[in-house]
């Protein structure tokens, strides 16, 4: 496994280990994780100095206490020469996300992980492959980490209970894991036995959304439902078929759905989006174009402000800007100031993180981004984001919920062919 692949890993243990009560058995995982994430927030392409009042912020939308936690990240990244610590403030390298994940991964192998975590990232990245059962990987497991029965049945309690995988329970001894990263690499053989599995009417309502997608880039949530019903969206988004995103403000919560490979043509899409800042972002834009009224300033020329954008532009000043990126600030993609622009004063919005304009511009220009993959991605009226994982949690919860094998079939299909 590459580094970029292992912090993307450790980024993702870390979000779920968030919501753990103790998670003292994978400090090293945590810790690792959450400093993965603060580098990403406060770096931009370019060095940049982030003074003390932003970088409480960012730590603070990084879910990063500030007395306990902070100042050991902030160490352990002087530690590593990726920042110079003043007492305003923090001096950092340009960063893009690609070497943030390798930052990451370095972090953790200094703090010399146990076996058991090393294994479940290991488990997490088969789990991603393709679904397999527990037992036809756990010798391997066991082979290189030098774990006992007891260790393997640890790990697969802990990966299932803090949801580094999810399991699908066959009977009572088979246990069949995957994860919400299926569908973002070798996408063309999967959807196939995907389609495949289903009855026809099901594969012609998969097949039109699909393409719909692909023309579009971002479709909404309520678009979707109505082209594949509710029953078809629940098995499909609850096995990461498609990518769930959720911007906000105070109206409304409003869905939109992306492909989990969008960024995934030339490399692996769960590197390239692993902090949903580019699907945030063609999101956010989504929701610029179809849901904001001209008078806060509906986007119209989109191409333009892109543009704009990544040329190092300042754009504005309009209402919205003040509103509608604020989880793009607190994520340190965009930075919003008061500034003057042809005879008007208001918010302005500036980009930090040029790669994740192109990449936007490209989404919305060309529909499917996996044509002009970036090698580094660095997430609007929105005042929240959910990422795809949190979402795709929801709907499997709710799922097993009312039926424990509803994505069952599904799985199956996936396994056949898989040499397992």
């Amino acid at each position: 496994m590459d580094k970029k692949t292992k912090g993307a890993w450790l980024i993702h243990h870390a979000n779920k280990l968030q919501e753990v009560t103790n998670p003292c058995d994978h400090e090293n995982i945590l810790l690792a994780g959450k400093t993965g994430i603060l580098l990403s927030a406060i770096s931009a392409n370019s060095e940049t100095t982030v003074n003390n009042d932003r970088l409480v912020a960012l730590a603070k939308a990084a879910n990063i206490t500030i007395k306990t936690e902070l100042p050991a990240l902030l160490k352990e990244l002087k530690k590593q020469k990726l920042i110079d610590v003043s007492s305003g403030g923090v001096a950092v390298l340009g960063v893009t996300t690609e070497s943030a994940l390798q930052h990451t991964s370095n972090i953790f192998d200094s703090f010399e992980p146990s076996a058991n975590e090393m294994a479940s990232i290991d488990l997490a990245e088969h789990a991603s492959e393709t679904p397999i059962l527990f037992n036809d990987v756990s010798g391997k497991l066991a082979d290189t980490y030098n774990l006992t029965n007891s260790d393997l049945e640890k790990l697969l309690f802990d990966s299932e209970q803090i949801g580094f995988v999810d399991i699908e329970r066959i009977d009572r001894k088979n246990k069949l894991l995957f994860n919400g990263n299926l569908f973002r690499r070798d996408t063309a053989q999967k959807i196939k036995k995907v389609l495949d599995s289903l009855m026809s009417a099901d594969q012609e309502k998969l097949n039109e959304f699909t393409e719909t997608l692909k023309l579009r880039a971002c479709v909404s949530e309520q678009d979707a439902k109505r082209i594949l019903g509710d029953a078809l969206y629940e098995k499909v988004t609850a096995v990461g078929f498609f990518d769930i995103n959720v911007v906000s403000n105070s109206t409304e919560n409003v869905g939109f759905l992306t492909l989990p490979s969008a960024f995934s043509k030339y490399s692996n899409s769960m590197v390239e989006d692993v902090f949903d800042l580019a699907k945030a972002f063609v999101s956010s834009i989504t929701y610029g174009i179809t849901k904001s009224p001209h008078h806060r300033g509906k986007i119209q020329l989109v191409d333009a402000l892109l543009s704009a954008l990544v040329r190092g532009e300042s754009v504005g000043p309009v209402p919205a800007i003040a509103e509608d990126y604020k989880v793009l600030e607190l994520k340190g993609v965009v930075e919003v100031t008061l500034g003057k622009k042809k005879g008007r004063t208001g918010p302005m919005l500036r980009l930090l993180k040029k790669e994740v304009g192109e990449l936007a511009l490209q989404a919305i220009q060309q529909g499917d981004v996996s044509e002009h993959s970036l090698s580094a991605l660095p997430t609007a009226a929105v005042t929240t984001y959910e990422g795809p994982e949190c979402n795709r949690e929801k709907v499997r919860r709710k799922q097993v919920e009312m039926h424990p094998q509803r994505t069952n079939d599904i799985l199956s299909a996936l396994r056949k062919g898989a040499g397992l």
